[in-house]
């Protein structure tokens, strides 16, 4: 069953709740705090093919062929003319981004970013390429009339980015847009994360890029709103929950990679994701490019 944006709460109701921590003294920003921004940007641990927005976007390869982890799971969820589409696009260079429909998905549109093979020896032109992916493609949604958009962690996996260097690159990346010309055209956009190291940082990075306003440290204000939020993505959760134990849905990916629906504990701020293809479990070590993959049996997104 698809999660709409509603059921997902904002960083300002989180902050409203207490599930999303201010950034730390040491780490403090100085970015301008803006409730407005914070009402616009949302967190989500779950099943990015599950979820009802107006786009998704999709840890793609430069052939736009489809492969494994997130790739392969949304292609394979939205069916056969997926792949069809891109094959008529001619791929995707680096740091760049093109859209397509969605066929079986339930969000309108899936926009492809291609993002960067990490390089230790030339951080500056990874994290520019890396940049380039995220405002790319919400220029992309722009241009279709995609109010909401949800990013998967891009160039995290196989790719070998560090996701602490990647959360800050996304979030700085996001922020700058929504501040720009045509951020006003963007009502929301999520961040989806599936795998720990990737939950961490985007809770280390999201309030240093989106610090929490006077407003949203505040007993009351939007706490109904909040409390609603929560109580009905608990219920979502169940409902879900119920609904996976009677019929065991999944997809599977090009990699022959099985995808189970997420459940919802709100409790920890986040979706628990089961089954979803793995990731390497370690930042990269030392050299140029990803470290090599440690699991043998399924290959991770982009």
């Amino acid at each position: 069953m698809a999660t709409q944006v509603s059921d997902i709460p904002t960083v300002a109701q989180l902050y409203q709740l207490k599930k999303l921590s201010p950034p730390a003294t040491e780490t403090s920003t100085s970015l301008t705090p803006s409730e407005a921004l914070n009402n616009k940007v949302s967190i989500f641990r779950g099943n990015i093919t599950r979820l009802q927005v107006d786009a998704i976007v999709n840890a793609a390869n430069k052939y736009l062929a489809g492969g494994g982890g997130v790739d392969g799971a949304i292609h394979a969820a939205a069916g056969h003319g997926l792949l069809e589409e891109c094959s008529t696009l001619g791929g995707c260079k680096t740091g760049s981004a093109k859209i397509t429909g969605a066929y079986e998905l339930p969000c309108r549109k899936v926009i492809h970013a291609v993002g960067p093979v990490y390089s230790r020896s030339d951080r500056e032109k990874s994290a520019e390429l890396l940049a380039s992916c995220y405002t790319t493609s919400l220029q992309l949604a722009v241009d279709n009339d995609c109010k909401t958009i949800v990013f998967s962690g891009l160039s995290t996996g196989v790719y070998g980015y560090p996701s602490q260097d990647a959360a800050s690159v996304a979030t700085k990346a996001v922020r700058g847009f929504l501040e720009g010309d045509s951020g006003d055209k963007i009502d929301r956009v999520i961040f989806c994360t599936f795998e720990m190291k990737d939950v961490n940082a985007y809770n280390d990075w999201v309030p240093r890029a989106f610090p929490p306003a006077e407003q949203d440290l505040k007993e009351g204000g939007q706490a109904n709103e909040s409390k609603q939020a929560e109580d009905s993505y608990n219920a979502k959760a169940e409902k879900d929950e119920k609904a996976e134990k009677a019929e065991k849905p999944g997809v599977v990916g090009a990699e022959e990679t099985a995808v189970d629906d997420a459940s919802v504990n709100l409790s920890e701020s986040h979706t628990i994701v089961d089954d979803f293809p793995e990731v390497p479990k370690t930042e990269p070590s030392t050299g140029d490019g990803p470290e090599p993959k440690r699991q043998k049996q399924q290959p991770s997104d982009p």
